[in-house]
């Protein structure tokens, strides 16, 4: 008897009906008791119809009305409340705010952010106090900031420079990309107060170009971000193989930079100590009883490029 052979295509389309099937069984059995008011959804996306286009702001305004401060969207599989009221916000934030105030972790920081470890997108809990405070005493004291006033002002001269001399007499007048000028200024300011001059070999421009790819990455929209069960779908777009791909990269940059950090710790080279070598001294003597680990590290100092 010859082998059974299945076309692609089909087995695709037959798994993709499959997990719409799932999506709409659980949806109608559902429990909606004690939720508050809601625009009608449809099966599949829920109230996602109701948000196409822009404005999303008016728009949820006017559902306000409708349905009054307080209200229920279902944005696919993804429950969500909407609060309008000033009285119902303060409870939120300020009253219920550890309640609340946990990030939904998004497929793609959960892949390139080494599992939200990092603060933006942390749970709340032990670990995010932790590495914020860190991130406070260590990274972004006052003392801390003015110890790179001298590189930020060794960068922004050699900005005006730049300007000055696009802005030359005669042939060599130019047009000025301030924009483009002012990305560079930052990503160099940043770069070199995270790094300091050891970067594991890896040129200022790869990472600077690595930090664009990081940042495109994460503003990628995951299929499975709203409807989990189509987890797969991130699969096949190829959303997986380039968050993995990313990752991996980022991952050498950072592991290159640390051990070139580690090599050169106590050289007294006269150079200013930067935000790396902080976290590695974190890690060697530990932090009032809070102890990092290398991915906490790489984590930490993710944020204070990205953020």
């Amino acid at each position: 008897m010859p082998p059974l052979e299945f076309d692609s295509t089909i087995v695709l389309s037959l798994a993709f009906l499959v997990s719409c099937l799932v999506v709409v069984i659980s949806f109608w059995s559902g429990r909606k008791n004690g939720l508050p008011p809601s625009p009608r959804s449809l099966p599949i996306i829920g109230n996602l119809h109701q948000l196409r286009g822009g404005h999303h702001h008016r728009t949820l305004e006017v559902l306000a009305q409708r349905h009054g401060p307080l209200f229920y969207l279902r944005l696919g599989s993804v429950p969500a409340i909407v609060v309008s009221s000033a009285s119902v916000a303060e409870a939120v934030f300020k009253t219920q705010d550890h309640v609340f105030c946990s990030r939904p972790p998004h497929y793609t920081a959960l892949g390139t952010l080494y599992g939200c470890r990092d603060i933006a997108f942390s749970p709340y809990g032990d670990q995010w106090r932790q590495s914020r405070r860190i991130a406070v005493v260590h990274l972004l004291s006052t003392k801390r900031v003015d110890s790179f006033r001298a590189l930020r002002l060794q960068e922004v001269a050699g900005f005006v420079q730049q300007i000055r001399a696009a802005c030359g007499a005669g042939e060599d007048r130019g047009v000025v990309n301030v924009s483009e000028l002012t990305v560079s200024l930052t990503n160099t300011v940043v770069s070199k107060a995270a790094f300091g001059s050891k970067l594991g070999g890896v040129e200022p421009a790869i990472i600077r170009d690595m930090m664009k790819e990081l940042t495109e990455v994460l503003d990628l929209f995951a299929v499975s971000d709203l409807f989990p069960r189509l987890r797969w779908l991130d699969w096949a777009t190829g959303l997986d193989a380039r968050v993995k791909k990313t990752a991996a990269k980022l991952d050498g940059i950072l592991e290159g930079a640390i051990t070139e950090h580690e090599s050169s710790l106590g050289d007294g080279d006269g150079e200013v100590r930067d935000l790396m070598d902080d976290l590695l001294s974190i890690l060697n003597d530990g932090d009032r009883g809070f102890k990092l680990d290398r991915i906490d590290i790489k984590a930490l100092i993710l944020n204070k490029k990205t953020l």
